[in-house]
C-alpha cells in the first residue's frame, strides 16, 4: 500500500514539475510562440486557397470533359 502511494504522490509531484517548467518557458516565450501561430495561419490560409483552386479547375475539366462526350 505504501509503494502505490509513493508512485501516485511521486507522479503528482512531477506533472505538477513539468507544468511548472512548461508554464514558464511559454511566458518566457509568448512571442515566438505567436509568431509560430501567425506563420501556421498563413500556411493554412494558402493551403485552402490552393485546395479551393484545385477543386474548381478539376469541377471545370469535368464539365468540359462531359461537354465533349455528349457532343460525341
Amino acid at each position: 500500500m505504501k509503494e502505490g502511494l509513493l508512485i501516485g504522490g511521486g507522479i503528482v509531484v512531477a506533472g505538477v514539475f513539468v507544468g511548472f517548467v512548461t508554464y514558464k518557458l511559454v511566458k518566457r516565450n509568448s512571442k515566438a510562440f505567436r509568431s509560430i501561430k501567425k506563420k501556421a495561419s498563413g500556411v493554412a490560409k494558402k493551403t485552402s486557397r490552393v485546395a479551393s483552386e484545385a477543386k474548381r479547375a478539376f469541377a471545370e475539366g469535368f464539365e468540359s470533359a462531359q461537354a465533349k462526350t455528349a457532343t460525341a
